[in-house]
C-alpha cells in the first residue's frame, strides 16, 4: 500500500488525466494519485478529455478505461492522442479489450487493478518512482 504522505515532494512533478466512466474507481484512483504527490484531472468519458486536450491541457499521463460512454472509446481517445500529441504517455485500462491490439495505444493495466499497482505503474511510466 503507498503510504498517505506524498512520495514526491515536487507538486509539480507530474499530471495525470484520469478517463473513467466508473465514478467510484476515477475517484479512488484520483485520491490514490494524489495521495503521491501527482495532479489529477479527471474525466468522465473520452468526449471530455479530448475537450481538455484541445482546450490545451497538456496533461503528462492519460490513464484511460476503453469502454465508456460517448461518441467514442477509451480506444479512439489514446488513438487521437497518438497521433495529435504523441509526448503525452498512455495507460489503458480494461476489463475486457475484445479482439483489438490494445498494446499499440499504450501500456496496458487490466482491470480489476489494484490501485496500489496502477499507481506504481504510472510512477514508473512518468520516472518519478522512488526507490
Amino acid at each position: 500500500m503507498v503510504p498517505a504522505k506524498q512520495l514526491i515532494d515536487d507538486p509539480l512533478a507530474g499530471e495525470v488525466l484520469l478517463v473513467e466512466d466508473e465514478p467510484v474507481i476515477r475517484m479512488m484512483l484520483a485520491e490514490e494519485l494524489r495521495s503521491v504527490g501527482l495532479r489529477v484531472v479527471e474525466a468522465s468519458n473520452a468526449d471530455e478529455a479530448w475537450s481538455f486536450l484541445q482546450a490545451g491541457g497538456r496533461p503528462d499521463l492519460v490513464v484511460s478505461d476503453i469502454a465508456m460512454p460517448g461518441s467514442m472509446d477509451g480506444a479512439e481517445l489514446m488513438n487521437r492522442v497518438m497521433t495529435v500529441y504523441p509526448l503525452i504517455k498512455r495507460i489503458i485500462t480494461s476489463a475486457n479489450p475484445g479482439a483489438r491490439n490494445i498494446f499499440e495505444l499504450g501500456v496496458y493495466l487490466p482491470k480489476p487493478y489494484r490501485l496500489e499497482a496502477a499507481t506504481k505503474l504510472a510512477l514508473d511510466i512518468l520516472g518519478l518512482n522512488p526507490a
